[in-house]
């Protein structure tokens, strides 16, 4: 399965990250949802026990109805710029409810963000243990744990891919990352303070050690999604991935929407709708 667009390898100093796109996207997640929100199952379960600092770990568990349900399930891991976002922020309701109605059980969780309890090392330990909360959970409600699949935005995207590299953690079935920083060392303007939050160095050889790009890759199918008006997170950094990916063998699929921003999914408009139905498409193997 390749289906990438452009295998060639792009520029990926440009754009340059500003506040005027940072405000845009903040405000785009508190504006009315445009959408029915799906109630959680379960709402707020712990995935393991707490930490004294930091957020808490829990998840909303999504159940389909009977006549829809089937053994396939998916874990969302929400974005934010590693600084806020939650289980509950209007993307993760938004693909709740799609993923729902597509039959596909859903677990949206928290993880520990900068400034509260976590950097880089804490949010992928929030993650991994939450995948593996979610495997002991497939028994109780007639999962397979062999179809769990990965979806990632934003910062999440980063986390969901590194999860899924991680040979120690069972592989997902399929992984889908979308607008995810995948290369530090080029983020610019308000980009830049990322990986120095993130990491606390300020040393370029270990922002592009600890970048996606140049590390362990997940040999599940991968399938990538970047707008091409991306202002946080420059569209290249998509391709410069799908391109990695490629040279390895690895199977990955990328789509790449016109003149749709960074957080798409915040908004209400065909680009979100395309991208719901080819995220389910790639889940059900339609899309390869």
């Amino acid at each position: 399965m390749n289906m990438i667009h452009d295998s060639t390898s792009a520029d990926i100093s440009q754009p340059r990250p500003g506040t005027r796109a940072l405000i845009q996207n903040l405000w785009s997640l508190v504006s009315p949802d445009g959408f029915e929100s799906p109630r959680p199952t379960h709402s707020a379960m712990p995935y393991r026990s707490a930490h004294k600092r930091g957020i808490k770990p829990l998840a909303d568990v999504y159940l389909p109805t009977a006549d829809q349900a089937h053994s396939a399930s998916v874990v969302l891991v929400h974005g934010g710029g590693f600084f806020l976002g939650s289980r509950t922020m209007k993307p993760m309701r938004f693909l709740a409810g799609r993923l729902l109605d597509a039959g596909f059980s859903v677990c949206s969780i928290d993880y520990r963000l900068i400034l509260r309890g976590g950097r880089l090392g804490e949010c992928c330990e929030d993650v991994a243990d939450a995948v593996l909360w979610w495997h002991q959970q497939c028994e109780d409600w007639a999962l397979d744990p062999a179809e769990i699949s990965l979806v990632g935005l934003s910062a999440g995207a980063t986390l969901s891919l590194m999860t899924a590299a991680d040979k120690q953690l069972p592989t997902p079935k399929r992984l889908v990352s979308v607008f995810g920083v995948y290369d530090y060392e080029y983020m610019r303007g308000i980009g830049q303070w990322l990986p120095k939050l993130l990491l606390q160095d300020n040393e370029h050889s270990h922002w592009r050690e600890h970048s996606v790009i140049n590390g362990p890759q997940p040999t599940c199918p991968t399938l990538l999604l970047h707008g091409d008006a991306d202002a946080l997170v420059p569209v290249a950094q998509a391709h410069n991935l799908a391109t990695t990916r490629k040279q390895l063998g690895l199977p990955t699929a990328m789509r790449i929407y016109p003149n749709a921003p960074h957080g798409f999914f915040n908004y209400r408009t065909d680009t979100a709708d395309t991208a719901a139905r080819d995220i389910v498409s790639f889940l059900t193997g339609e899309l390869t």
